[in-house]
């Protein structure tokens, strides 16, 4: 019997079941979806770490190299060191590699360097995660560039640098645990020992080295990096812990993957909310039959059952679903991640927590129906047929009179009316335009704000037109005095600064010695934005980037001194401001020219610029590009863009404004009616409810607008602190954010309303009132 009434209730109530189910079935969706990212993130992160063997520190060096030094240190400090290698890297430019249709990889922001396969660790994997063995002719490209430059296997790159040309075929695709990342500043071709041979004895790059340490389980990397820089080992350049390259990889490659997860927890609180709502009229509706079943005799064990068992059908069958189509819709998404990290990946763990998802959505289902059903048995079967026990508020007869209305057309006032005495039922509606808007506005945020100008100096940069780099090559100096002279005389170049970036030694938090990374110039030519503080513009003073100053850094505040080493003598500078870089660990400084220039570890020249009125800066790029071969010229949009690699909310926001509206409708059928017959028009009952659902709908606009400005702001800023960057100021461009968007979602909810109140139209009123 009771699955006859189970079949029954099915078949009458198809529209509302449907919904149910369509809404049960997303939530599992989203939810399975979700999880299944997070598990696929993390074993992607294992599977290529348990590959890669990444070192645990890497110290890069440039200059003159000892590796028996190395071998005596490593063998000193066994108790810490497993095992050591050097890499050699031949460092070329970006307009030595031609490829296609006479195209270069000129431009680029990253280092590029030729490499062999390691030996004992750090190896550079294919993309089925197995170590990389390149045949002679052939050469395995970074991910990077193979999506940059559209490129794939069986193409060919030509290498041309002075003496040397080769062709090289494209063999793999090579995924590289350390430097995978946009974040990362260099990126590693391998190549055959004998084509790096030829390379190299033929000085086509400069050499460079990558002193790499894997260290025990229980081995200390600060122990070790101190002894390091005590033994006075080459150091000309940036060291890098391990666990920079983990979080550049799960930050950078799995970016899609995290902003997948944030919209879909959004949807599933939506999903959530719609099924309340559903809820909500279903055993309003049915309200009358359970008083019915009462007065026949049926206990309250079994009207109970009647509805457990039917929502129990539902979500089981829905979860069944939402749980096998989550995997579908998880391959679309996880394309990026299968290409940076990992292969498809075997195992029972992104199963095993997919499962949640349908778990909890049957759990949630259940327990709330038996909140209702609780309810319910409080009253007698009388009551039940006489009465609205679902309501939750308070009778407020003489609130919003629609005697004191003076302004506004009498169906407009009663929409605006209707919605003040059932506030709680249009809270839902509400809160789901509020994160439909959140889900349109920021993300539009955070793409003006990348590719605004001002982003740069969350990179450490200030901001200007154009940037050129000048890296270690025999004739760097004379390169960079003379790009100097040449600036002072180029009447289109409105204003230049000259910057220096050295290594020094830095005494740390706990009064040993690091070494630095120190950019010395004026920098009050091209500012940055300072969280606390000001540039280091007086005789010992020096900026500190947020994770220098941190306790994870140096630990200092501004106006607290900071101990650096020039030329065998110890300087005191003072902390004059603290500024936001996510770029070389977010590790950097800035000090005022007094410091000095440690030129025995020069690490490059950056000169910063912007071009007078009326000048072509692409013109300009072109010509100091083809003037000075160690130059990288790059405007500054290009830069950021190079460097970091709205429809499913305007769906959402449709499809639940007619869920609603049906429910809205058909609870207040017999009301309609009414207002019908006493001589008001179809169309003035579609206006009243128009009037009601928009005015939700401006509301919602206002607080999801200003949730996306300060919530998302701050959601985005604690995402980026762990790169070195704190406080993201969002840019919100307000013709986007406070009309276009707000018209745009306006416009289609109101068609929706339109479209969903025609069922007024057609119904029969004698029918309804009899009812």
């Amino acid at each position: 019997m009771f699955l006859k009434m189970i079949k029954n209730d099915f078949s009458r109530k198809k529209i509302i079941t449907l919904t149910v189910f369509v809404f049960i079935t997303m939530a599992v969706l989203l939810g399975a979806s979700a999880t299944n990212i997070v598990a696929n993130l993390v074993q992607s992160m294992s599977e290529l770490q348990k590959h890669a063997v990444p070192a645990d520190i890497t110290q890069m060096h440039a200059g003159e190299y000892n590796q028996g030094e190395i071998d005596q240190f490593t063998e000193k400090h066994r108790e810490h060191i497993e095992m050591q290698e050097t890499m050699f890297l031949l460092t070329l430019d970006g307009r030595n590699i031609h490829f296609g249709n006479n195209q270069t990889m000129a431009g680029t922001v990253q280092d590029i360097s030729f490499v062999v396969q390691n030996k004992k660790f750090d190896f550079i994997l294919d993309l089925n995660n197995e170590k990389l063995d390149v045949k002679e002719g052939f050469v395995a490209v970074p991910i990077y560039f193979m999506e940059q430059y559209d490129l794939n296997v069986g193409d060919t790159i030509r290498v041309k640098s002075g003496e040397y040309e080769k062709l090289f075929v494209i063999s793999d695709y090579a995924r590289d645990f350390e430097m995978n990342s946009s974040l990362t500043s260099s990126k590693r071709f391998v190549i055959n020992q004998k084509d790096y041979n030829e390379m190299l004895a033929t000085e086509a790059g400069e050499l460079e080295y990558l002193i790499e340490f894997k260290l025990h389980e229980n081995g200390d990397a600060q122990a070790v990096q101190t002894a390091y820089i005590e033994a006075g080992l080459p150091a000309n350049g940036p060291t890098v812990g391990g666990k920079i390259f983990l979080l550049f990889n799960a930050m950078s490659d799995a970016a899609v993957g995290m902003v997948i997860i944030l919209i879909s927890i959004l949807l599933i609180i939506i999903a959530s909310l719609c099924i309340r709502l559903t809820f909500l009229a279903t055993m309003e509706e049915d309200l009358r039959e359970i008083g019915v079943m009462k007065a026949i005799g049926l206990s309250r064990k079994d009207i109970k059952n009647v509805y457990l068992n039917k929502y129990r059908i539902m979500s089981v069958a829905a979860g069944i679903i939402g749980y096998l189509f989550s995997f579908v819709l998880v391959n679309l998404f996880n394309g990026n991640m299968r290409l940076y990290l990992s292969s498809d990946l075997s195992g029972n763990l992104k199963y095993l927590l997919s499962l949640l998802a349908p778990l909890f959505v049957y759990f949630m289902i259940v327990m709330y129906t038996r909140k209702i059903l609780k309810r319910i048995d409080k009253i007698s079967a009388v009551e039940a047929l006489r009465s609205d026990i679902l309501k939750h508020e308070k009778s407020r007869k003489y609130s919003f009179p629609l005697l004191k209305n003076k302004f506004l057309p009498v169906h407009i006032y009663m929409g605006f009316r209707d919605v003040g005495k059932r506030s709680k039922l249009y809270m839902l509606l509400f809160l789901i335009y509020v994160v439909c808007t959140f889900i349109i506005i920021l993300p539009l945020n955070m793409y003006n704000t990348m590719n605004s100008p001002e982003f740069s100096t969350y990179m450490g940069i200030g901001k200007s037109d154009m940037r050129i780099d000048l890296r270690r090559t025999d004739t760097i100096t004379e390169d960079f005095k003379k790009l100097q002279e040449e600036l002072i005389n180029d009447s289109e170049i409105e204003k230049y600064a000259a910057y220096i970036t050295s290594s020094y030694k830095v005494k740390n938090a706990e009064g040993s010695w690091d070494y630095m990374n120190i950019e010395t110039g004026d920098f009050s030519v091209f500012p940055l934005h300072y969280l606390e503080g000001r540039a280091p513009v007086g005789e010992g003073e020096i900026a500190l980037s947020y994770a220098n100053a941190s306790k994870d850094g140096l630990n200092k505040k501004v106006g607290k001194e900071v101990i650096v080493e020039v030329g065998g003598t110890e300087k005191s500078l003072t902390v004059s401001g603290i500024y936001q870089d996510i770029t070389n660990g977010g590790k950097t400084a800035k000090a005022h020219p007094s410091l000095g220039i440690n030129e025995e570890a020069i690490l490059w020249y950056i000169v910063s610029l912007d071009v007078a009125g009326g000048a072509d800066i692409r013109e300009k790029m072109g010509y100091y590009q083809n003037t000075y071969d160690s130059a990288q010229v790059n405007d500054i949009e290009e830069y950021t863009k190079q460097t970091l690699g709205n429809i499913i909310a305007v769906i959402i926001a449709v499809l639940i404004t007619a869920l609603f509206l049906k429910m809205l409708l058909s609870k207040d059928m017999s009301q309609i009616a009414i207002i019908k017959s006493l001589g008001l028009t179809s169309q003035n009952v579609k206006h009243q409810y128009m009037a009601g659902t928009l005015l939700v709908l401006v509301f919602g606009i206002i607080f999801g607008v200003l949730a996306s400005n300060y919530l998302g702001e701050f959601l985005v800023s604690m995402a980026m602190s762990t790169m070195g960057a704190a406080k993201i100021e969002l840019v919100s461009i307000a013709w986007q954010t406070w009309l276009l968007c707000p018209i745009a979602l306006m416009l289609v909810v109101g068609y929706t309303v339109s479209v969903c109140c025609k069922v007024t139209e057609t119904d029969d009123l004698s029918v309804v009132l009899r009812s």
